[in-house]
C-alpha cells in the first residue's frame, strides 16, 4: 500500500502532513482516476519516476500521485489552490532532479575512450 499525505502551508513552505483517513476517501487506482477529478498531465519519466496529476472538478484542489517503475510509491492531496500550485512546482523539481542525476551517473559509467 502506498503512503498518503495532505499538503499544508506552513510558512512559506510545503508540508506532508500524514492523512488521517489513508488516503481511503481517494480509492486510486492507476489509470483510473477517482470520481470527482480529471487527469491533467504526466510529469517526468515513466522509466524512472512520474507523477500523475489531478485536478478537482468542482472546487479547489486536487492531487498528485509519484510513481516509481514498481508501482504507486505515494498520493499527495491539495485541498487549496495554493497548496495544489505549490505541490505542482515540488512534483515537478522532484521528478526532474530525478531525471537529472539519473542522467548524470549515466555518463559517468560510459567510457570515455
Amino acid at each position: 500500500m502506498y503512503e498518503c499525505y495532505t499538503l499544508e502551508l506552513e510558512g512559506s513552505a510545503l508540508r506532508f502532513a500524514p492523512r488521517k483517513d489513508g488516503g481511503k476517501d481517494l480509492a486510486y487506482l492507476p489509470g483510473q482516476p477517482p470520481k470527482g477529478y480529471t487527469l491533467i498531465n504526466l510529469i517526468g519519466d515513466p522509466a524512472l519516476l512520474h507523477c500523475a496529476i489531478f485536478r478537482k472538478e468542482e472546487g479547489p484542489g486536487g492531487f498528485f500521485v509519484m510513481h516509481d517503475t514498481e508501482g504507486v510509491l505515494f498520493m499527495a492531496v491539495a485541498d487549496t489552490n495554493l497548496t495544489y500550485g505549490m505541490g505542482l512546482a515540488h512534483m515537478g523539481r522532484m521528478v526532474t532532479y530525478a531525471r537529472y542525476g539519473a542522467d548524470i551517473f549515466e555518463e559517468l559509467s560510459e567510457d570515455d575512450g
